[in-house]
């Protein structure tokens, strides 16, 4: 993936709306809550979000060829636990 932009996946209910991973242009400043707006995720949507498969906060700034992946609010345990994030 090109250093110019950022992979962005949701996961569960959250990539069934995404329809699919998504690249947008690291040409600027991107935070998680910056790029949760921009896929149209209401705050209370998402339970916890991944940079790099690293736990990341809304404040977290996110870089050209990162990896974010968003998760909503309510996961099993079981889906999650050994999955292979990104």
């Amino acid at each position: 993936m090109s250093e110019r932009m950022i992979e962005i996946r949701g996961y569960f209910t959250l990539g069934e709306r995404m329809g699919g991973k998504r690249l947008v242009s690291a040409d600027r400043d991107w935070t998680v809550s910056d790029l949760r707006e921009e896929m149209g995720f209401g705050e209370e949507e998402v339970g916890f979000t991944m940079v790099n498969g690293c736990w990341a906060d809304p404040a977290s700034e996110v870089l050209g060829g990162d990896r974010v992946a968003f998760f909503p609010e309510y996961v099993p345990y079981h889906k999650v636990y050994g999955m292979c994030v990104l």
